[in-house]
């Protein structure tokens, strides 16, 4: 419905997420016959742990999430009816916290910190093979229309720490695989702290927010107002502008995170 790939991939035995809920049957019939010994998510949104309860049940495995005790906030407890339509609800599940490192049977995945569009986000390294699993870290370049928890400092210093890796290949949560990835992840970085500082700098001349979206997004604006309006305000271009403000002393300790 929305022409939106969302992935899942099978590392040896660890699961790296688990996809939404209305494609349960689907998902689970992939898998049988396939031992998981744990499941690693990226971060809790439902698109990507709509499965967990499930398929911990069926293989006996736990379930790692980073800042797991935080992982029912982000509108994620209460779903808008946009999520519950897109998604489903993830339903409940038991989570551990995510370890430095999450060894399988033959492979094994280190987990770098990657907050930014989500406090529980993480990205998953196979050293071995130079591939890194990034969930929603990347989902397009540039700056761009972002959720309303958002910190856009955060999630630069997270593009920042994933490009430092050099990795070969990037899998991302929605599809997108990318060979060679890490300078485009720092070109993303760039033009995020580019079009922060400069919705910074026109709301200090006296500009409104919604002047803001449209002289740095000049254009797409009556789409992104229309997703706007389908969100309930959750995704939007203001947010982003919003965002740039409300999150500027995180810049510096973003940096220092790096």
């Amino acid at each position: 419905m929305l022409g939106f790939e969302v992935s899942a991939y099978l590392v040896g035995d660890l699961l790296v997420d688990t996809g939404f809920s209305h494609v349960r049957d689907r998902f689970l019939k992939v898998l049988e016959g396939r031992r998981v010994r744990a499941v690693c998510c990226t971060h809790n949104h439902e698109d990507h742990t709509g499965n967990c309860g499930p398929l911990a049940a069926i293989h006996g495995c736990p379930v790692y999430v980073g800042n797991h005790g935080l992982r029912w906030s982000e509108g994620v407890r209460r779903l808008k009816p946009y999520r519950a339509w897109f998604w489903g609800s993830p339903g409940w599940y038991e989570a551990r916290e995510m370890p430095a490192e999450v060894l399988g049977t033959e492979r094994s995945l280190r987990t770098l910190p990657a907050p930014g569009h989500s406090i529980t986000h993480v990205a998953l390294w196979e050293e071995a093979t130079g591939t890194v699993f990034t969930g929603d870290l990347f989902i397009a370049p540039g700056a761009s229309a972002v959720m309303v928890q958002e910190n856009p400092y955060e999630l630069v210093a997270s593009l920042r720490r994933v490009a430092a890796l050099e990795p070969r290949l990037m899998l991302t949560g929605h599809g997108l695989a990318m060979e060679d990835p890490a300078p485009r992840l720092r070109a993303k970085a760039e033009m995020i702290v580019d079009t922060a500082a400069r919705a910074v700098e026109l709301h200090r001349t006296g500009m409104d927010d919604r002047a803001i979206v449209r002289t740095i997004f000049p254009t797409g604006n009556r789409r992104d107002r229309v997703i706007e309006a389908l969100t309930q305000g959750e995704f939007s271009r203001l947010n982003f502008v919003r965002a740039a403000r409300r999150h500027l002393h995180d810049r510096s300790t973003a940096v220092l995170r790096q």
